[in-house]
């Protein structure tokens, strides 16, 4: 069997995009004679979708659309995320689902497990923890289909009480039962600088303990708080990395379901700092285009931090869309100064120079006969990134951009 991963980026709610760029895969894979092509977890409605679950339109929409890219599901079969109905009476509302799309049908076929509900996730509040296993029989083949935490059953505890597991049920130990031939593994998995590594590790542990290939499709993008780095994977049932998708960036794989038994491992650990700016970058680019916004006005101190973002910020927007303000006061260097200058040049980004020097004793002539007999302390000092922030926040009203931070919470980012 031919399959087709296809790791792509949706955006939240966005039905009719997310759908076309399914169809597009869809047909790419059909073209290619791909037997089935397989997308990442909630794909249809873009993931974490949250409280818009909880509206009926909007579970309507996500299943209406499934059953429109079904349509094209002729020559080639698809795997697709999305939300189903519960059609029992009892327990929550919604299923997060694997839908199978074949012949024009919209079939919801697996049910989510394992529901996270730690960290940044909170799928329980939304969804019923699937209690059936059973696997797809396609063309020869029997599929068993997990969804993300499904395959991490065996993950410990990160809390104050201490335990060995989080779960009780494995759902890949009562699929391996139905004697399937191939895994497949639909995710939407955040990304941090070592989540890569984990990721290879659960997946590869998964595949060696139950000799079974696992085909793993993430998704890329920024949604939310969250950005997804990809990385999709093909794991031999050796547990090696046979193929290892693109990272940040949206990819399509062609693979056979047929394995040697003694493929080589061909993953190679990235750069973590690489991975982080990279993310950064994404995450940047992805806030504006999906807010549908172009331009941003960062303040240019001549110091690391604002140098690190107005590079970021240029990368992700391109340095027509970057406009940087210079805001000595009279405590500035002219050192800075000039290292700002340096920083403009490079990135080739427009900006202007704006002294504060005659506004800040503006204040300090206004403050005098309150702040009459007190020695000088932080109050001063801070009276600077005041002014700063009401001069960077008007030119970004004026002009109609984004204002971007270079405080401290972007050092901590």
């Amino acid at each position: 069997m031919k399959l087709a991963l296809a790791q792509l980026n949706y955006k939240i709610a966005d039905f009719e995009s997310n759908k076309n760029k399914i169809i597009q895969q869809i047909n790419h894979a059909s073209e290619n004679d791909a037997d089935l092509a397989v997308f990442s977890e909630l794909a249809v409605c873009g993931y974490p979708p949250l409280d818009l679950l909880t509206r009926e339109e909007f579970v309507k929409k996500a299943i209406s659309t499934l059953e429109e890219i079904a349509t094209y599901c002729t020559k080639t079969a698809a795997i697709v995320g999305g939300p189903s109905i519960n059609p029992n009476s009892r327990g929550k509302q919604l299923f997060n689902t694997a839908w199978f799309l074949f012949n024009g049908k919209a079939t919801p076929l697996v049910h989510k497990t394992l529901l996270p509900t730690y960290d940044v996730f909170d799928e329980y509040r939304y969804f019923q923890p699937n209690q059936d296993f059973e696997v797809l029989t396609f063309k020869g083949k029997r599929i068993a289909i997990t969804i993300c935490e499904d395959l991490w059953d065996d993950q410990p505890v990160e809390a104050a009480f201490s335990r060995n597991q989080l779960y009780t049920l494995s759902p890949l130990q009562k699929l391996a039962t139905l004697r399937p031939d191939f895994v497949i593994n639909i995710a939407a998995s955040p990304f941090s600088y070592h989540q890569h590594e984990v990721r290879r590790q659960v997946i590869s542990r998964k595949a060696s303990q139950y000799k079974l290939p696992i085909y793993y499709v993430n998704q890329i993008g920024a949604n939310t708080e969250l950005i997804f780095d990809g990385g999709s994977m093909v794991v031999a049932p050796n547990g090696n990395i046979a193929h290892r998708l693109k990272y940040f960036e949206e990819d399509l794989h062609f693979v056979s379901t047929d394995f040697s038994g003694n493929e080589p491992d061909i993953s190679n650990k990235p750069n973590e700092t690489e991975l982080i700016y990279n993310a950064l970058v994404l995450g940047l680019r992805n806030y504006f285009n999906k807010s549908g916004l172009k331009t941003a006005t960062i303040g240019l101190s001549g110091g690391l931090d604002s140098a690190v973002t107005a590079a970021i910020a240029v990368d992700a927007l391109g340095s027509e869309n970057v406009h940087g303000l210079l805001l000595p006061s009279q405590y500035s260097s002219n050192h800075s100064i000039a290292d700002a200058q340096k920083l403009v040049q490079n990135l080739k980004i427009g900006a202007n120079l704006i002294p504060i020097k005659d506004i800040y004793f503006g204040f300090e002539t206004a403050l005098a006969p309150v702040f009459a007999n007190r020695p000088p302390d932080v109050t001063e000092e801070n009276l600077q990134a005041r002014i700063r922030g009401t001069l960077l926040m008007a030119y970004s009203n004026k002009f109609g951009h984004i204002l971007l931070n270079t405080s401290n919470k972007s050092e901590a980012a």
